[in-house]
Formats: C-alpha cells, structure tokens, sequence
C-alpha cells in the first residue's frame, strides 16, 4: 500500500518535468536566436552548404635553395604558409614571391589550383593582332559603268576632283608577325582613273586604262595616288 501511495506523486512529479521541457521547447522555436537576429542562417538549416576554402598558391624563392641540393630554387606553396625568414623579417613576406616571368616558366600550382592575386600575374593577351585599319585615302568600288566607276570615298577623306586613282584586286595584306604593323599589300592593278565628281557620300571616276584582260568589278579596291 505504501508504495502505490507514493506512486501516484511520482508519476505526477515526472509528468510535469516532461510537461515544463516542451514548453521550453516551443519558446525556443518562437523565439530568434542571437545567429538569426544577426542574419546568420541556422546551424542546423539544410541550406547551408559549407564548402572548404579553396587554397590559392604562391610561387616562391625557396629558403633551402643552395643548402639543400635536391632543393629547387622556387617552390609551391599555398598563399597562407609563405615561411618566415631573416629576410622577410626585414623586406616582408613579398619579396620571397617569384615575378610572372618566373611562374610562366615553372607552370601552374599542383594539382592545377588557382594562382592568388597576389603573384601579380599579368593578363593573357590574345596573340592575334587585330585587323588593320584601312587609310582613308583607301575604299572599294560601288558601281561599275562603261567607262567610270563610283567609289566610295568622298571629301571627308580627303578625295577631290582630279585625284588619280588605281583600281587594284586580291588584295593581300602583309602584317608584321609581332608589331602588328601593315607593311604593305600584294595584288594586281586593274584600271587606274581620275576623280571627275565628289559628291557627299561618293566619287565619280572616270576611267582612263583597264589591264589586257581584265574588268573592273564591284568591291575592286581603290587606292588614290
């Protein structure tokens, strides 16, 4: 009887502990936390996604290059973990970073990792040069007539009446390999003329020879003498 006396208290006394627990569990769902009045998501959120920093990498003068002979005399080594020295004490941590010639000669970091910021590395330059501009003493042909062509160059490059022109085509131009430089042209002459009319957006030219064989066409290239 005594212990079915103290029992029921018992039971009471456990019930109500597990009745204070989920009340304090449902304030702590109503309530924010510091994380999420900081803006911060939640620890537990399946959203967050937290990745591993990425290393980024230094080529560097290496310290032990010369007292080590298996040592080479520049190494890899991730941005953070440049190693202290008697001279990086005095001149810093930089002055043991390899300048971009170096790198472009050493390839890239191991396991192909990016290259930090700060070796400095100068931006790819398409080798390619652009296509050179035409002078303005230069067009094409428009139109073609009997015995004059229409050209389309006019004052504002330079063209006036009486100015010799020669028609010319397969125009190839030689660009210098490196410098990018026009320097010059290989083709044929067609027909040479004279400008008879400017008018505001062409000229007229009257023809005075036309090659053995040949016949001035549209998109024929204009050069003024």
């Amino acid at each position: 009887m005594l212990w079915g006396a103290m029992r029921v208290p018992a039971l009471r006394f456990l019930a109500g502990l597990a009745l204070i627990a989920a009340s304090l569990a449902a304030c702590a769902k109503e309530f924010p936390t510091l994380r999420e009045l900081a803006g911060m998501p939640k620890v537990d959120d399946p959203s967050v996604d937290i990745k591993p920093a990425e290393p980024k990498w230094l080529l560097i003068k290496n310290p032990r290059f010369g007292d080590v002979a298996s040592e080479p005399e520049y190494i890899w080594v991730e941005e953070d973990k440049i190693p202290t020295t008697m001279g990086t004490l005095v001149f810093g941590k930089s002055s043991l970073i390899a300048s971009p010639e170096i790198v472009a000669k050493y390839g890239s970091p191991p396991g192909g990792g990016r290259i930090s910021p700060r070796q400095k590395m100068a931006v790819a330059v398409d080798p390619t040069p652009p296509p050179p501009k035409l002078p303005h003493d230069r067009g094409f042909v428009v139109f073609v007539d009997t015995s004059r062509v229409v050209i389309d160059l006019n004052s504002k490059d330079g063209i006036k009446p009486g100015a010799q022109v020669s028609v010319r085509r397969d125009k190839i131009a030689i660009v210098h390999p490196v410098t990018g430089e026009l320097l010059g042209e290989l083709d044929e002459e067609v027909a040479t003329g004279r400008v008879t009319e400017v008018k505001e957006k062409f000229s007229v030219v009257e023809l005075s020879s036309v090659a053995n064989g040949n016949q001035v066409k549209i998109k024929d290239r204009v050069v003024v003498r």
